[in-house]
């Protein structure tokens, strides 16, 4: 279809330039308008065969993506059939998930444990800075006791 069209304007063109031709041919002006004619002609096939070469690359994207779902449907086919190949996916999550779960156990009961040891570690922290602030204070009475008694 395109084809014949194309064909239909270029015999079209042909026929309405075919009088003007031989009437501008000896003048100026028919240079300048040849080169200016000559150059949108140039453009104009620039621009389709910019065309044809973003359709060919957006054909070879497609190309590839059906060549790799072709790729994935033939291997998928070498399984003894799709509800295996699909039931054998679904045991490897469950399977999975349930190591998954037991992880996720073992790591709350180790941040009970960790969460357990800092507390004890705080209170034995507080207990040690009240024992030292008393020691402090009971050692600065000595002092103020000793002064007082080496004054006398």
């Amino acid at each position: 279809m395109y084809r014949s069209s194309f064909l239909r304007e270029v015999r079209k063109e042909k026929y309405e330039r075919s009088d003007a031709y031989d009437e501008l041919r000896g003048s100026p002006e028919f240079d300048s308008l040849a080169q200016a004619r000559g150059l949108e002609n140039l453009q104009e096939l620039n621009e389709r065969f910019a065309s044809y070469i973003n359709r060919a690359r957006v054909l070879e994207q497609r190309n590839a993506i059906l060549r790799k779902q072709l790729e994935t449907f033939q291997r998928m086919d070498q399984l003894v059939g799709l509800d295996e190949a699909f039931a054998g996916q679904i045991e490897f999550n469950r399977q999975r998930m349930r190591e998954l779960a037991s992880d996720r156990a073992k790591l709350e009961r180790e941040e009970k444990d960790a969460q357990r040891m800092l507390d004890e570690y705080r209170n034995k922290y507080r207990n040690e800075r009240e024992y030292q602030q008393k020691l402090k204070e009971t050692l600065e009475r000595l002092n103020k006791k000793y002064l007082l008694i080496g004054t006398i």
